[in-house]
């Protein structure tokens, strides 16, 4: 049973009992997701394979990063060094219960971390830290969605050792990073809008690649975006946004928490839990925040994810 309480004006919050675990409400997800998502399926894979470019019978429609189009080479070398498929321990599960977790600020002096490890799949974002606020965050991470601007130096301190780094592909200097980090070769050093790691040191087996499809429905489906913008117009999902995306064509519950923003009158107010950046560092970015807050709002609304935390 879950109650519903309004934390405060125009804010969703759903805490969750401790025996949600015995249920699972199967097929519920696809329902509602299909009411939110068109033509929405759970066909496509979610990480790109090597043997799709061997020989690409349907050549992708976009280009980064809603499509694989111009980057096939890159690929057939970058996939055959990583894997695609899923744990068994998660291919297994009768029921998938999922909890994304955010990097906002409401985690902060939450205490959500025990409820946050009860699920079977964590999903976090970027270079968001573990150790040192595991009462709040939690510290069980089954995948790590990052892009190279966003990720942690040394990814072996803040993920378990079986924990998913899966690369999001913005743009083709992303493949290439990840090929010279894992090959050992000389580095590449410019097309990023800030300097990605030089130094990388993870299990290619635990690297895997998103299929760019699911930035295609997020930016599609959920956000208007066209597929083709002009240069000086360019808005693209969230990492956060997408992973929650990802979550609805994967798990039979989805549950989410340190999701918002403060309000924009709040100068001073810190965005992330764990670093002093306020508000006014998204102005420059490519992201519309507050188009995605009405996107996950809509969500809550249906009853397809839940929140741990008020949004």
């Amino acid at each position: 049973m879950v109650w519903y309480s309004i934390y405060r004006e125009d804010s969703f919050y759903f805490p969750v009992q401790e025996n949600n675990k015995t249920m699972c409400p199967l097929g519920e997800v696809e329902k509602k997701a299909a009411q939110l998502i068109g033509n929405y399926t759970r066909d496509h894979p979610l990480f790109l394979q090597l043997k799709d470019y061997f020989w690409v019978k349907t050549p992708s429609l976009y280009e980064l990063p809603y499509g694989t189009k111009g980057s096939e080479d890159i690929l057939l070398r970058l996939l055959s060094i990583t894997h695609y498929s899923l744990p068994e321990s998660i291919q297994s599960l009768k029921c998938r219960r999922c909890a994304v977790v955010g990097n906002g600020h409401r985690l902060r002096n939450s205490s959500m971390g025990d409820t946050i490890n009860t699920y079977d799949v964590v999903i976090r974002l970027n270079n968001a830290p573990v150790h040192g606020y595991e009462q709040d965050v939690g510290s069980k991470t089954t995948m790590r969605l990052f892009y190279p601007e966003s990720a942690h130096f040394d990814p072996r301190t803040e993920n378990n050792p079986d924990t998913l780094l899966v690369l999001v592909p913005f743009k083709p200097m992303d493949f290439q990073w990840m090929e010279t980090i894992l090959n050992d070769k000389k580095r590449v050093r410019k097309g990023f809008w800030k300097q990605p790691p030089l130094i990388w040191d993870a299990n290619p087996e635990q690297v895997r690649v998103l299929n760019p499809y699911y930035m295609e429905v997020t930016a599609a489906k959920l956000l208007n975006l066209p597929m083709k913008q002009p240069r000086k117009v360019k808005q693209k999902p969230t990492t956060g946004l997408l992973a929650i995306t990802l979550a609805l064509h994967f798990c039979d519950l989805v549950h989410i928490a340190g999701f918002g923003y403060p309000d924009s009158a709040n100068k001073k107010q810190t965005i992330h839990y764990y670093e002093q950046i306020t508000l006014k560092s998204m102005a420059a970015s490519e992201h519309n925040v507050s188009h995605e807050a009405v996107a996950i709002k809509r969500m809550l609304e249906l009853g397809l994810v839940r929140n741990l935390t008020y949004f």
